[in-house]
């Protein structure tokens, strides 16, 4: 099974992310804009083993803020109840 790997890199805003996120992925429909729709895409739409690096992660959070934080969550649970994904933030 290949390897999906999802690299977000100088995300400054949450349409750099969820753009990003998109064109990474092949997906039969388009991605919804909001943090339930990323969660649902990684944990049911996605085969692993999945891995997800967010570059310049401390930027995002400067640039993004409380989007950041969101968005982060969502990732952290989605790898929590994944055993085929990991995040890494750098």
């Amino acid at each position: 099974m290949p390897l999906t790997r999802i690299e977000f890199v100088n995300v400054a805003s949450v349409e750099d992310f969820y753009d990003q996120l998109e064109g990474q992925l092949e997906l039969d429909s388009p991605l919804g804009r909001d943090p339930d729709a990323v969660y649902d895409v990684l944990s049911t739409e996605i085969d692993g083993p999945i891995n997800v690096v967010w570059h310049d992660s401390g930027f995002s959070r400067v640039a993004m803020g409380d989007w950041y934080l969101r968005l982060l969550d969502v990732l952290n649970i989605v790898a929590t109840e994944r055993a085929d994904l990991q995040l890494s933030l750098d």
